[in-house]
């Protein structure tokens, strides 16, 4: 019976996570549920079978390097914290089916006696009994590590541990080190090392605390308790790399390349500054400035060569960025040789074109959610810079029609004001145009109200289109007149089924979509009320009646639902742009960092209905959960030929429960 009950828990876990989890996650849990079905058969046999085996340091892989907080962020958020919380704190969605609390590692008290050494072995190996799944088939050693690194980061924060250097510095130093590794100036003997992974690891803070009290318990007599506990935590550092702190440690790497010029009888300019930012994930964490020689070359060098760290290379002329691909050296490949292609600029508009838009329509009550993706390419080989246009000062280079009647319109990678110009019903952008497909995305969502139950949308392209998708909600009852598109029927995205409509290769033209069937304002949405029912199922609790009366207000989950869309569409984008190998050096920058403001953007919004308590904290958890990975796989498609960057893909979407 105790068994059947755990199964029926950790089948709950995956009903909560929803049709929006990916078929890895589904196997993950199936596996562990069967597992402890397993179990319970050979229970009468072997009581002990459901226990995972005790703690044996001998089994605890020493990492190699001082593992990096930051990097085992992503690991942690997709894999630990739906039952630990995305804090800590062990409110993750699904920590009250589990059998016990899971640790909540945001309270100092609950590692205080733990090493780091356990919490890796408790991991790696799990707590079949308060179904944590042993993760060691599904996460590499180093990755755990990572992953525990920042769980430990938890429980304390960088003005803490500042307060502790400042403390540790000041009576401590002199003996131990400024670095910790026993070799102060007035060290007497043979002094621990704090940066010896083979010894730090195995110790916890209560460890060290009665090591400090029988060595020299005059030293800190007079400091408090939170004082004492901050210096540790800063003597921990020694031996990983807390998330505000910068892990970039040079090394024998080399970057090299050159600035070609990508425009037919123009020259590069010599002698430009050069930039090389290191990135882990989206974090800078360095940066390094050169000049380009008089043949078009630079180089760098004794550059950090751990696979976590991307670099990317930045070159200014007239004004504008021109990058590189993101680059990672690994001791294998200590080396790398990139160019930076830059164009001369233009005031022509002829080689713009829209590569791929998607036109999305939702609704609610008495109101369109309307939204356009646009990417676009510059067929010609030269910048273009804009023209000038009346209501706005400066030139514009990308126009793009909202309907009629468009209100509380909304840009992703920009504001109305400084990016982005508004005239009438026609946004403007103002950024340079890059030559190539894919070069720009642009995201804009907006709402239009309408009266009774029909409404008509127009939706004018300016520029060619080689293709172009309409994707319509499908409720009951709606009717979809396109007849300028072709349909193509129903599909699924992340649990919504919408109508797709699509058109390609047209010349600049407006496509007319009358819609009838909507809900009034003042109707309820059903599918308001279907979340409403989930919400109340998950946290046991009952409505009045159990159905919505009213729909949410304007910009609510609909918005959410819609921001959903946008960036899993974004994301397909890029995924075609890369098999095609049409990824060009700016889009893979300028685009990618505009997806991650929108993934941002949507993280933001859910925290906001969290907080207002429009939705349940199980969906919360089940779909920030989903945003950070879809913000993992964005940097690995930049890095498809990096294994460690394919793990940390691969088990982002392994939503599973860590019970330390």
């Amino acid at each position: 019976m105790c068994v059947n009950r755990s199964v029926r828990r950790l089948l709950l876990c995956c009903t909560q996570y929803g049709a929006a989890r990916s078929a890895t996650t589904f196997a993950l849990i199936l596996i562990s549920a069967c597992l402890l079905l397993g179990i319970g058969s050979a229970q009468a046999q072997d009581q002990g079978a459901r226990q995972s085996p005790p703690y044996d340091s001998a089994q605890v892989t020493v990492p190699t390097a001082a593992p990096l907080a930051l990097v085992g962020q992503p690991i942690y958020q997709e894999n630990c914290a739906p039952c630990h919380g995305v804090q800590g704190m062990g409110d993750g969605p699904t920590a009250a089916d589990l059998p016990s609390p899971p640790t909540a590692f945001a309270d100092a008290a609950a590692v205080w006696e733990r090493s780091p050494a356990q919490l890796f072995h408790t991991t790696k190996f799990g707590r079949l009994e308060k179904l944590m799944p042993p993760w060691q088939n599904q996460l590499t050693d180093e990755q755990i590590w990572q992953a525990v690194a920042y769980a430990w980061s938890l429980h304390t924060t960088q003005a803490d541990v500042e307060a502790g250097k400042a403390l540790y510095l000041e009576s401590c130093a002199a003996c131990h080190g400024q670095q910790g590794q026993g070799d102060g100036p007035d060290a007497d003997g043979t002094l621990v090392d704090f940066t010896d992974q083979q010894s730090v690891i195995f110790r916890s803070q209560a460890d060290w605390t009665a090591g400090w009290q029988n060595a020299h318990p005059d030293i800190g007599d007079q400091w408090t308790v939170n004082e004492q506990a901050n210096t540790l935590e800063y003597v921990r550092t020694f031996s990983y790399w807390p998330p505000w702190e910068s892990s970039y440690q040079p090394g024998s790497g080399v970057i090299s390349g050159g600035v070609v010029q990508g425009t037919a009888g123009e020259t590069a300019p010599a002698n430009l500054p050069i930039v090389l930012e290191a990135y882990i994930g989206f974090e800078p964490i360095a940066a390094f400035t050169s000049t380009v020689a008089a043949d078009g070359s630079f180089v760098f060098n004794d550059l950090a060569i751990d696979p976590n760290i991307n670099y990317l290379a930045t070159v200014a002329a007239n004004g504008i960025s021109y990058t590189s691909n993101f680059l990672t050296l690994s001791p294998i490949t200590p080396t790398l040789t990139s160019d930076v292609s830059i164009f001369a600029t233009t005031d022509d508009p002829a080689g713009v074109r829209i590569n791929r838009a998607h036109w999305i329509v939702d609704q609610q009550p008495g109101a369109i959610m309307g939204g356009a993706i646009y990417i676009f390419g510059n067929s010609g080989d030269r910048t273009f810079i804009g023209q000038t246009v009346e209501g706005v000062e400066q030139p514009v280079t990308l126009a793009m029609q909202l309907p009629p009647g468009a209100v509380e319109v909304a840009l992703d990678g920009g504001t109305l004001g400084e990016r982005f110009f508004q005239v009438g019903d026609t946004i403007y952008d103002t950024l340079p145009l890059l030559p190539g497909e894919n070069t720009r995305q642009t995201v804009i969502r907006y709402a239009v109200p309408f009266e009774g139950d029909t409404a008509e949308l127009q939706q004018q392209f300016f520029y060619p289109v080689d293709q172009l998708t309409l994707l319509v909600a499908s409720l009951p009852g709606l009717q979809v007149d396109a007849a300028a598109l072709e349909a193509t029927g129903p599909q699924n995205m992340g649990g919504q089924e919408y109508q797709l409509y699509r058109k390609a290769d047209f010349a600049s033209q407006t496509i007319d979509v009358k819609l009838a069937g909507l809900l009034p304002a003042g109707s309820a949405d059903p599918r308001a009320g279907a979340a409403t029912d989930a919400a109340t199922q998950n946290s046991g609790g009952t409505t009045d009646g159990g159905m919505s009366t009213t729909a949410p207000p304007l910009g609510d989950w609909v918005t959410w639902v819609m921001l959903g869309l946008v960036a899993a569409l974004l994301l397909a984008a890029f995924g075609v742009a890369l098999q095609r190998g049409a990824l060009s050096n700016h889009y893979s920058r300028q685009s990618l960092a505009d997806l991650r403001e929108t993934l941002l953007q949507q993280m933001a919004h859910l925290d906001d209905l969290h907080a207002m308590g429009e939705i349940s904290q199980a969906e919360w958890m089940r779909q920030r959960s989903y945003l950070k990975a879809q913000l993992v796989d964005v940097m690995q498609r930049l890095d498809p030929n990096t294994a460690s960057r394919n793990a940390i893909r691969d088990h982002a979407h392994a939503e599973g429960g860590h019970n330390a």
